[in-house]
């Protein structure tokens, strides 16, 4: 079922097929309400997700319900993709409303043996597991606590009264 893209919906970019996997144990979690969520395929490559946020900044200045959601890896050098990120959003009306987050590692697959956990859904499962009261104790791990800030924007935002159920 497609999301209604005149209501509060969360469009999320991702860099490649292990977010996908994170994505989907969240979407199958009982507290979050998947009908808000579009994830888009994988796009390939941080450049990429960035060039695809390029491509829908239109999209999303016009709609104030439709949030962006950003998700790759760091590489080990958060503050470069932060810097990439805020330059594209600066300006934009729709900046309050697009996220970034990832994992500081050079692969999200390493977030499953950091997580000791089977596969990718399982990892977002755990992440999830205390939202959207409060924040798993798995965000305060060195590779996942530069995503601090932007989940507490998204809280501000108040994306969370209409993810979660």
């Amino acid at each position: 079922m497609a999301v209604n893209r005149y209501r509060n919906h969360l469009v999320i970019y991702l860099e490649d097929k292990p977010y996908r996997g994170i994505v989907n144990g969240v979407k199958t979690m009982p507290s979050v309400n998947d009908y808000v969520i579009d994830a888009k395929p994988p796009s390939g490559g941080w450049p990429k997700v960035f060039a695809e946020l390029e491509d829908n900044l239109k999209l999303l200045n016009d709609r104030p319900g439709m949030h962006a959601l950003l998700l790759m890896d760091f590489d080990n050098d958060f503050e470069s993709r932060k810097q990439n990120f805020d330059e594209i959003l600066n300006g934009q009306s729709c900046k309050e409303r697009v996220f970034l987050l990832g994992i500081d590692e050079k692969e999200s697959e390493d977030l499953k043996a950091t997580l000791q956990q089977s596969n990718n859904e399982a990892v977002g499962k755990r992440l999830l597991q205390h939202c959207p009261d409060e924040t798993s104790v798995d965000w305060q791990n060195t590779h996942l606590r530069c995503n601090e800030h932007e989940i507490a924007r998204m809280r501000t935002a108040g994306v969370f009264t209409w993810l979660f159920v």
